[in-house]
């Protein structure tokens, strides 16, 4: 007799797929983030790399929407509209703040933005942030402290500017996961990405439209590389990481998505040699601690 297979169970897998997806975003971002800051060594600017790439990444979309999604989108809303210009504002930030600092220390600062999405989500719901949440940003303001090496030299030495922006990335971040859990309940993936790169592209070329055709990302030695952000860094995990959380809600995804921290510094010392001290470590230990026991008392709500 066969075993029929039981909602449950059926949640169950999903769920694990989803967070398989999770794991292979952490990775294409992970990789893409070395590739960029390669790009950016070699003189490449920053929002050049980020309008390129979106603009190939949305010509990937559409390829991809005219066999799964028939060709066809659902018209577009203005919490989409406004998706595509978050999306703007954070991939741009944050090419500038791996330009600007080690690549571990931008992505980390990235990742406080789980904490501002719980925030935000008792600041909507009018009531007071729970103990925990307030000691989880409390470890995470001092794991941004540590990791921005204020302890350990003179004020003046210190990058504002990267930090600055590197903390700009979390609230667009926190931004866009928002947004994009309001529009799962749609049953799109390709179509949502598609719309959402379509915007930010026709952004990217008013603004390359202002300072010309961006001749050296075009040339035989970085063109690969600026496939490889384009894909990896762009098309395949944005649409992983919106596929995965219909599935596995964005709190929860917030979880594994913090080990990008470690898999880029990972990739960072062997490609380039980079290295934190100790307290920039445990500032990352901090924030990343910080994050995942303040998701993990968050309930997991049913699939449906």
């Amino acid at each position: 007799m066969l075993d029929i297979p039981t909602a449950k169970s059926t949640r169950f897998s999903e769920r694990s797929l989803g967070l398989i997806a999770i794991l292979i975003t952490v990775l294409c971002w992970a990789v893409a983030a070395n590739v960029a800051h390669d790009l950016f060594t070699a003189g490449i600017n920053p929002l050049e790399l980020a309008g390129t790439s979106a603009m190939i990444a949305t010509l990937g979309f559409a390829i991809l929407n005219s066999f799964w999604g028939g060709g066809q989108t659902r018209p577009m809303g203005l919490k989409q509209f406004a998706l595509g210009l978050v999306l703007v504002c954070l991939i741009g930030a944050d090419y500038i703040a791996i330009q600007q600092l080690p690549i571990a220390i931008a992505i980390v600062l990235l990742f406080t933005a789980p904490i501002l999405v719980v925030l935000w989500s008792a600041f909507a719901a009018r009531r007071l942030p729970s103990r925990s949440v307030l000691i989880a940003l409390m470890l995470s303001i001092l794991g941004v402290v540590l990791v921005s090496r204020l302890l350990e030299s003179n004020l003046a030495q210190v990058n504002w500017f990267g930090i600055g922006i590197g903390l700009t990335t979390a609230v667009f971040f926190s931004a866009y996961i928002i947004l994009s859990e309001q529009m799962t309940g749609t049953g799109e993936s390709v179509g949502i990405l598609l719309k959402t790169y379509a915007v930010a592209s026709l952004f990217w070329l008013a603004y390359q439209f202002t300072q010309g055709l961006p001749i050296a990302l075009l040339t035989p030695e970085h063109f690969s590389k600026l496939l490889v952000v384009s894909i990896v860094g762009n098309l395949m995990p944005y649409l992983l990481f919106l596929w995965s959380i219909q599935r596995v809600h964005a709190e929860r995804a917030a979880i594994v998505a913090t080990l990008e921290p470690f898999v880029a510094a990972i990739l960072a010392w062997l490609w380039f040699g980079q290295t934190l001290s100790l307290l920039q470590i445990l500032g990352g230990v901090l924030i990343i601690v910080a994050v995942t026991a303040m998701q993990l008392k968050i309930p997991q709500p049913s699939l449906h």
